[in-house]
């Protein structure tokens, strides 16, 4: 797999150094196409905070001043499932 994403040294910083309630990308994964130990999905879901993929239209909301608002269910004993995301600003 090819595409981007967080390396595990920026959701290290972002984690530690920003007060961020999580990330997201418009591509598959977290992390890097070729990660084999996904340490950027254990520094951010370890941390408590979101992981959200496969997001649309990124590049039409601002770096900063959005809210975005997450809805979905929970699943018993999963590791993630779908939501409906909706940036506002």
């Amino acid at each position: 797999l090819h595409f981007p994403g967080f390396s595990p040294e920026a959701a290290e910083f972002l984690v530690r150094e920003r007060e961020i309630v999580g990330i997201g990308v418009d591509t598959l994964s977290l992390d890097f196409g070729p990660s084999k130990d996904f340490k950027t999905h254990v520094t951010v879901l370890g941390a408590g905070k979101y992981g959200l993929e496969n997001l649309a239209n990124l590049a039409q909301v601002p770096p900063s001043g959005a809210l975005i608002f997450v809805g979905g269910p929970k699943h018993k004993n999963a590791s993630g499932g779908p939501v409906r995301a909706v940036a506002v600003w």
